[in-house]
C-alpha cells in the first residue's frame, strides 16, 4: 500500500504542475507540491491528524474533495429474493431505513489541483461502517451457507446488520472545496468484518460474525461541497451477500460530510 501511495503522489505532481522547476516541502499540512516559482500548492497529501510543537491538530491543511467524516443513511431498493424459492423465509430484509446509517472516517488523503483551484481530483483511504437496522423481532443468522432470518425471544431494544470495509473513494471536483464544488467520482470498499448485533433491555447483548457478504462493493457518487461542510449521495449497485446466499440488493446512501 506503500509504494502505491507514493506513485500516486508522484503521477498527480506530475499532472499537477508545469514543465518548471518543482518543489517538495513535508510539513504539519503534509506532504506538498509546487512550482519553485510560486507559492500555491497543486498536490497535497494530508493525514486527518497531523502533529505540531504544542500538540495534535485534526483535520489541518486537507484540500480534498472528500470530508474527514461522513454520516449516511442506507436505503436498500431492488431487493430479489432469488436465492430463496422453494424456501419459507419471503421477503424478510425490511430494514428501518431512518436508522440504518453509514459512518466514514477519511484517514488518509491525497488531492491535486491546477492553478486556479477550481479542477482537481482527490482520493482517499479511510475506514467505512454500513449499519442495517432490523426490525426488534428479528435477527440473521447464515445456516447451511444461506442468510436467513431468526425470531428473537425476550425484550429486544435494537437489531441490527453491519459491514466494516476499508473505503476508497476517488472524486473529481468542480470549483473550491472550501467555497462551493460539486464533485463526482466512484469508490471501491473492502469488506473486513461482518456481524449482526442485538441489544436487550438490562444491557446484555448478542453478536454473531462472518456473514457470507461480498468482499469488494463498488459504486459512484455526487457532492455538494461548501466551505468544510458537504451533502453525498452514494449508489452501490454491487452485491451485499455473495450470489445465492443472501437477497440481492442495491443500496442508495445520502449523507453529510464535514
Amino acid at each position: 500500500m506503500k509504494r502505491i501511495l507514493i506513485l500516486f503522489a508522484a503521477l498527480a505532481a506530475l499532472a499537477a504542475n508545469s514543465a518548471s522547476a518543482q518543489t517538495m516541502k513535508l510539513d504539519s499540512d503534509g506532504i506538498t507540491f509546487g512550482s519553485a516559482d510560486r507559492k500555491e500548492r497543486n498536490v497535497s497529501i494530508s493525514t486527518v491528524v497531523s502533529y505540531k510543537s504544542k500538540g495534535l491538530t485534526v483535520g489541518r491543511g486537507i484540500k480534498s474533495s472528500i470530508p474527514m467524516l461522513e454520516l449516511g443513511w442506507n436505503i436498500p431498493s431492488a431487493t430479489g429474493y432469488d436465492a430463496y424459492v422453494g424456501t419459507p423465509y419471503g421477503e424478510f430484509f425490511d430494514v428501518r431505513e431512518w436508522k440504518s446509517t453509514q459512518f466514514t472516517v477519511n484517514l488518509l488523503q491525497a488531492s491535486a489541483f491546477n492553478d486556479a483551484r477550481n479542477l482537481g481530483i482527490s482520493v482517499a483511504i479511510g475506514i467505512r461502517a454500513n449499519n442495517y437496522r432490523l426490525r426488534n423481532s428479528m435477527s440473521l443468522a447464515d445456516i447451511d451457507g444461506l442468510m436467513v432470518p431468526v425470531e428473537l425471544e425476550g425484550r429486544v431494544k435494537k437489531s441490527k446488520f453491519t459491514t466494516a470495509a476499508l473505503h476508497i473513494p476517488v472524486e473529481v471536483s468542480f470549483g473550491n472545496p472550501y467555497r462551493f464544488a460539486f464533485s463526482v467520482g466512484g469508490f471501491v470498499d473492502m469488506t473486513m468484518n461482518s456481524h449482526t448485533k442485538v441489544k436487550y433491555r438490562g444491557g446484555s447483548k448478542d453478536k454473531e460474525h462472518n456473514f457470507p457478504v461480498e468482499f469488494i462493493q463498488a459504486g459512484v457518487s455526487a457532492r455538494f461541497s461548501f466551505r468544510n461542510f458537504s451533502i453525498y449521495g452514494n449508489y452501490t449497485p454491487t452485491r451485499l451477500f455473495k450470489a445465492g446466499r443472501g437477497p440481492e440488493m442495491s443500496v442508495w446512501t445520502i449523507g453529510i460530510g464535514w
